[in-house]
């Protein structure tokens, strides 16, 4: 709505201007008027074409904004893959890492259980 209203104010603006800047030449009732009639004709078909062009950017901004959508989905359903393959091929050396931190541990415990035996024993 507000590019609409921007759109009627930059038309309205400009013509205004036109008929002002018109209107202050010096010239004779028969030039200003042909000047007018010439200006209004050139602004008419300059609003044809600022309608022609408008419409051809509104369908280009649909379409961009459709490929867009659709660039996104396909990048998030690629990264979703990606993801996923990743967690199949690390389960296996997570499960790795795991049995091995579990084995560290278990030879920690023996090691200070193997401490305070021998500490016991000194005593």
């Amino acid at each position: 709505m507000n590019k609409k209203i921007f759109s009627y104010g930059l038309l309205v603006g400009a013509a205004a201007g036109a008929v002002s800047a018109l209107l202050s030449a010096p010239s004779s009732g028969r030039d200003l008027r042909e000047q007018l009639q010439h200006s209004a004709e050139e602004w008419l078909e300059m609003v044809k074409d600022m309608k022609v062009n408008v419409v051809n950017l509104k369908d280009s901004v649909a379409k961009l904004s459709a490929e867009g959508k659709e660039t996104i989905l396909q990048l998030t359903a690629d990264i979703k893959e990606i993801v996923q393959q990743w967690q199949m091929e690390s389960k296996p050396i997570k499960e790795q890492l795991d049995k091995e931190i579990a084995e560290i541990q278990r030879t920690i415990e023996e090691l200070e259980s193997e401490i305070r035996s021998t500490d016991k024993t000194e005593q």
